[in-house]
């Protein structure tokens, strides 16, 4: 049976039993940021497990995707995947055991064909409910029913399923299927989950009791059913294989491996596991990028970026070159787009991520795997048998490596890895980026590391007051220069200060720190930046301008207060840009970063093409419209769980806290988890403009704002240039764009004048560079140095040329500015013979640059002018070389 017809007859069968069926959720757990990837089909449902949603129906069926790490160095094997789908039906506070049970028998004996003489139940030692289900209403034999209980070393029970150290869970009972007796093991010894292989799980159903939270069960305010199917491992079984890579849901990607790389899959087992692989990690490269996930050194994008590399990697193994894996992913694209809408849209997005990413490490990888060699052979040389963890460190961040690909090469050569020597360096180079991060002069008291240790070893602490007041009469309470404590500062010294109570606030969520006085009886400091190096603790770096400031001292805490205003403006703004933008190119958009200071604000976001000129405007109105309807701005405390579900936009790559956040709210425009400073009503913000829009990175855009004060500044330089343009061209201001456009149009025209003249001067040349040429099997080779003005005048000549010659291969440099410009021409009968675009990239190769075209018309250049000649020589022997060999 194909994958297709199981999907459908899944969910048409559910239907049948009054389930709503409801399209997978995103790979991002929208309700839980601080869980890494959707795990489980259940995962998206917990919020109506639990009660805090209200579900949309009591009975539901999904086919969710999923994403687990922990089988990522597993995948190479016959069924590991990183990426794979989840059928499930599901209770909440409707139906329960008996019904669980029969419905999936009925399933999977009525409509998949499965034999009842090969199906068995497992079920929680003490669950009798559950037993009786299978005995005496499905009627399995005793011996074909197995209770397991809790394992007392680790408190884990095969049937008592947990997501994870919080959150629903229950005992649970499993459909297996019994592929009878393993050979070299007594019948007698097998049982589910043990190593002889003889049984598969099939089926988990899931009966929800309790909530686990810090260790302890807490009965669930309803009994729910949560019940899970593996959709690789089910179509296994439906399709008589043992090997997940040889379903359907592979075979279309694992053929495309094996058109690129001329290997057939299983010929040999290094060739296949590297198939397996590819094939695996584009799949969840694909649905990852699609879900607004971006290649990266941190968490998410780390993942990402390990499947990526690992995949090109083994793509070099099979001899592919790179750009291969996105073809792959364009394989995977083609056959689950008709299940995943979104891969659709996100086409050109999820192909230039992987191809950027890809390109990017084939730029190291040669370096790399030498270096890596290197090692080895060092290592092995002194009979160590392991690389050091400062060698693989530069492996990981000169050549990019992440460590777990090292560790799998390294393992092939029997060598091991230093890790603790590698986290060492990894931590070493953190600290150093802490410390080259702009805050003051004395880099090193900035570490983290020094301020925890005196939070927790002497309780230094400061409270944040800023949200409330911009002036606060303050105690210091430590004084830093550089990481030496001292007991007071004087006029001319730079040095960090810590308040017990500050208002000034520490850079964070984008928004820069902010900047102001502190003035005490005796001495007075210019703060020119605020951070919060450890939590609890806020640093102000000052200059002291004025007399003395002691430990103990009462000063009034004075932040800038337009610079304050400026940036709370901007902040709004951006709250505001974000919702509008997602409304604007939908919810599918994320946000990548932002910068929030009082000159202007930055918002970078994924999506995979420009904004055109009416998206901008529309965004720039929406925003404006809401500023104009002055709509009140409030801040709200509320636990993590709770502000998701009211809405509330939240950064993926962000960890929070789940006891309290804070929520911004633009009333009836925006909400977003926020610890930032804001203004109380849009009408403070007074006006918003789009001043630049652009790419930052592949499948990430950048806008930049202004507001308030900048925009209208903005606004009158606009205006003053406009005015200059309509005075330089003679018109009234509102005819500056046809005017503009006339005197555009003169200089085309002047331009195609210039081009007849450079027509004129090459016809003139023509005659004597053909009677330099040489004839190789009729064909006359041309590799001569003519003097032109420009690059197009260089191509003027060639093309000249080629018109006059029927039968020929022309490659003409010149010296233009300092460096050697290129071009090839080759007519079409010789195409299939010679190439203009090699002979190009070979010249500009000697030039020390690079060529680049078409078969039959190629260009090129580089800076070294004077090899000019040998690179017209080296062009000339390889066509005749070509040529010759072609007879």
């Amino acid at each position: 049976m194909d994958s297709a017809t199981i999907r459908e007859r899944f969910v048409r069968f559910f239907e049948s039993k009054n389930h709503k069926p409801l399209p997978s959720a995103s790979l991002v757990p929208r309700d839980d940021p601080s869980l890494l990837f959707t795990t489980a089909g259940m995962l998206p449902l917990v919020p109506y497990f639990t009660g805090r949603k209200q579900p949309p129906a009591r009975r539901i069926v999904t086919i969710q995707k999923c994403f687990r790490t922990t089988d990522l160095a597993d995948v190479g094997d016959s069924y590991h995947n990183t990426f794979f789908e989840m059928l499930g039906n599901f209770g909440i506070g409707d139906y329960w055991k008996r019904d669980a049970i029969v419905w999936g028998w009925e399933f999977a004996t009525k409509h998949l064909g499965l034999a009842p003489e090969t199906l068995v139940g497992t079920v929680y030692e003490t669950d009798d409910e559950a037993y009786k289900v299978w005995r005496d209403e499905l009627h399995l034999p005793e011996s074909r029913i197995f209770r397991f209980g809790t394992d007392p070393n680790t408190g884990e029970s095969p049937n008592f399923w947990k997501p994870g150290p919080v959150g629903p869970c229950g005992p649970c009972s499993e459909l297996q299927v019994d592929r009878g007796p393993r050979p070299g093991w007594p019948e007698h010894d097998c049982y589910p989950g043990h190593e002889c292989e003889r049984y598969l799980e099939l089926w988990n159903y899931v009966f929800q009791e309790f909530d686990q939270r810090d260790g302890e069960l807490i009965p669930l305010p309803m009994k729910n059913i949560d019940t899970g199917m593996g959709f690789e491992r089910l179509c296994q079984v439906m399709q008589g294989v043992t090997d997940t890579y040889r379903t359907d849901l592979f075979t279309g990607i694992i053929g495309r491996i094996e058109d690129l790389a001329g290997k057939r899959y299983g010929d040999d087992a290094d060739s296949t596991r590297s198939m397996r692989i590819i094939a695996d990690h584009a799949r969840g490269a694909t649905f990852l990028i699609a879900d607004g996930i971006l290649p990266g050194n941190e968490w998410r994008g780390y993942v990402l970026r390990r499947l990526i590399r690992r995949a090109a990697l083994h793509g070099r193994l099979l001899g592919l070159r790179t750009g291969f894996l996105a073809t792959v992913c364009a394989e995977v694209i083609k056959d689950m787009q008709r299940h995943y809408h979104e891969l659709t849209g996100a086409r050109d997005r999820i192909l230039e991520t992987v191809k950027g990413e890809e390109e990017k490490f084939a730029n190291t990888l040669a370096s790399g795997l030498s270096q890596l060699e290197e090692a080895m052979a060092e290592a092995k040389k002194h009979g160590a048998a392991r690389i050091d963890g400062k060698t693989a460190f530069r492996l990981h961040d000169t050549y990019g490596f992440p460590l777990e690909l090292t560790r799998e090469l390294a393992a092939k050569e029997g060598v091991a890895i230093d890790e603790s020597g590698f986290e060492r360096s990894l931590d070493a180079q953190r600290e150093q980026s802490r410390q080259r991060q702009k805050f003051g002069p004395h880099e090193a008291a900035r570490a983290g590391q020094f301020y925890t240790e005196l939070r927790d070893k002497e309780g230094l602490r400061t409270n944040f007051v800023g949200y409330e007041r911009l002036r606060e009469e303050s105690r210091v309470v430590a004084i830093f220069l550089g990481t030496a404590v001292a007991a007071e500062a004087t006029k001319g010294m730079e040095c960090e200060i810590v308040l017990d109570r500050t208002p000034f606030y520490p850079e964070g969520g984008g928004q820069v720190g902010d900047a102001g006085e502190l003035v005490g009886d005796n001495g007075r400091a210019i703060v020119t930046d605020t951070q919060e190096p450890s939590e609890g603790v806020i640093v102000h770096a000052v200059s002291v301008i004025e007399g003395t400031l002691r430990v103990g001292d009462v000063v009034n805490a004075q932040v800038d207060v337009p610079k304050r205003r400026d940036t709370m403006r901007n902040h709004t703004a951006t709250h505001m840009l974000h919702a509008t933008v997602r409304r604007a190119l939908g919810e599918s958009v994320h946000q990548a970063g932002s910068l929030v200071e009082p000159a202007r604000l930055r918002f970078d976001f994924t999506y995979d093409r420009a904004l055109t000129p009416e998206q901008l405007r529309r965004i720039e109105v929406e925003i404006n419209e809401a500023i104009l309807d002055d709509r009140p701005v409030r801040a709200h405390e509320m636990p993590l769980q709770q502000a998701l579900a009211s809405g509330a936009l939240h950064l993926f790559d962000e960890k929070y806290s789940a006891d309290k956040v804070r929520v911004m709210e633009v009333k009836d425009f925006s909400k977003e988890l926020c610890g930032g400073t804001h203004v109380s009503a849009t009408g403070e913000i007074g006006l918003f403009v789009v001043t630049r829009e652009e790419s930052v990175g592949t499948g990430v855009r950048r806008i930049e704002g202004l507001t308030g004060h900048g925009a209208i500044r903005y606004v009158n330089e606009q205006r003053e240039t406009l005015g200059a343009l309509a005075d330089q061209l003679r018109v009234p201001r509102s005819r500056v764009p046809e005017a503009v456009v006339a005197l555009h149009e003169a200089q085309r025209r002047l331009e195609r004048e210039l081009t007849g003249m450079q027509r004129e001067t090459a016809d003139s040349l023509v005659d004597g560079i053909l009677e330099r040429g040489a004839r190789v099997d009729g064909a006359l080779v041309v590799a001569a140095e003519v003097t032109a003005r420009d690059a197009n005048h260089l191509r003027a000549i060639g093309d000249r040329l080629r018109d006059r010659v029927k039968s020929g291969v022309i490659v003409l440099g010149a010296k233009t500015g300092g460096s050697a410009k290129l071009v090839g021409v080759v007519t079409k009968d010789l195409v299939p013979r010679v190439s203009a675009k090699d002979l190009v990239t070979l010249a500009a190769n000697v030039v020390g640059g690079k060529g680049g075209g078409r078969p039959d018309s190629a260009q090129g250049g580089g800076p070294d002018a004077a090899r000019l000649g040998e690179a017209l020589e080296a062009a000339q022997r390889e066509a005749k070389d070509r040529l010759s060999r072609a007879t």
